[in-house]
């Protein structure tokens, strides 16, 4: 028998860690009755806790958990990723993404500084042994791996994608029923909370002008349906539609659906404009055009990852309301285009994900 512990955050009921979890568990249980596994949240309290000495694969699941808040990357992961690998215990990278970097970093290179001077020193050894060790290693996006890069990891590391990649993208739009009219034009929208961790410091100015850029589109004649990623979104979500002036032309969901639901929901849409990570590559797995709103480092290591560029715009963009409106016309002038990139890129990252299961997770 071999035992695997998967590292994650889990148990906050948040549809984007959850899912991650989840499409682990759909490959690994596709190994057979030879392999058990195992989960610890990555939080220190738990972490510290963990009996890694009773594991054959310590695996650092999808999301920002090689970093945390204030640390692009985050030493207690490493040091228990580098305590496995003392206890003769061989680990695994899967998907897991770097977070918590100043956007100058993505203007100008400054985080190279960042990262050098923010206590990376102290496990500069580690950091290089987790990685070199590593059974298999696959970061999130093309960010992540050069931040580590110019963190000093000298092994090659691939460029795996999210675990979201792993989605369905054949849905039944029948799962879900329309929520307007068919022959109305639906935007999705996603939003919700960082705590004003996110790129501009301000969600309050964010949610005003982004309540400008709905009301805009209203006037264009798009009808607006809101759906929460988490439940902790809810509050903020019915703050930013009560700014709305139509009260006919929006529906809130107050709802946190498990993801394949939420996709079939998707699929009503013409396209979705979205906070939190994970509902844009729901939305990308339902073939369904998005804009991102990049609050925070993860969301461009994400936009980069798909080819998608163009389709982000930064929290602290003063033009931001401007921005969300040339970006629905260029979804409606180029929508196939855009959704052939999607398809292609989800496609070849399904491939990477599932590389260490076709070799029995290397144990």
């Amino acid at each position: 028998m071999k035992h695997v512990l998967y590292i994650g955050w889990i148990g906050y009921n948040n549809l984007g860690d959850e899912l991650m979890f989840e499409c682990f568990k759909e490959q690994f249980y596709q190994l057979g009755d030879d392999y058990k596994l195992d989960l610890v949240n990555n939080e220190k309290r738990y972490l510290d806790n963990a009996p890694l000495q009773s594991y054959d694969l310590i695996v650092l699941g999808g999301g920002s958990i090689l970093s945390g808040a204030g640390y692009p990357i985050q030493p207690y992961i490493i040091e228990a990723l580098y305590q496995a690998l003392q206890l003769n215990k061989k680990i695994m990278i899967w998907g897991s993404g770097i977070d918590w970097v100043p956007k100058s970093y993505l203007i100008d290179r400054q985080g190279i500084d960042f990262i050098k001077t923010n206590e990376l020193k102290s496990i500069h050894e580690k950091l290089n042994a987790v990685f070199n060790e590593s059974s298999w290693s696959g970061v999130r996006g093309p960010l992540t791996k050069q931040l580590l890069q110019q963190a000093g990891v000298k092994k090659e590391v691939a460029i795996s994608g999210d675990p979201a990649f792993l989605l369905p993208n054949k849905i039944d739009k029948g799962r879900f029923p329309a929520p307007f009219d068919p022959d109305d034009k639906v935007i999705g929208i996603n939003w919700g909370t960082s705590f004003h961790n996110i790129y501009g410091r301000n969600e309050i100015t964010l949610e005003n002008q982004f309540a400008e850029a709905l009301n805009q589109l209203i006037t264009e004649g798009y009808k607006i349906y809101f759906y929460i990623m988490w439940g902790a979104d809810l509050e903020h979500t019915r703050r930013l539609a009560a700014k709305l002036n139509d009260d006919t032309a929006w529906q809130l969901d107050n709802t946190v659906y498990p993801a394949k639901t939420l996709m079939s929901l998707m699929t009503h849409f013409d396209f979705t404009i979205n906070f939190k990570l994970h509902a844009n590559y729901l939305s990308l797995a339902a073939g369904v055009p998005f804009i991102a709103l990049g609050y925070r480092f993860k969301i461009f290591d994400f936009i980069r990852s798909v080819q998608l560029e163009d389709m982000a715009i930064a929290t602290d963009d003063p033009n931001l309301v401007e921005q969300i409106i040339t970006l629905e016309k260029k979804i409606t002038n180029s929508r196939s285009d855009i959704i052939e990139t999607m398809e292609k890129q989800q496609q070849a990252y399904r491939l990477k994900l599932v590389e260490p299961f076709e070799q029995g997770l290397y144990i």
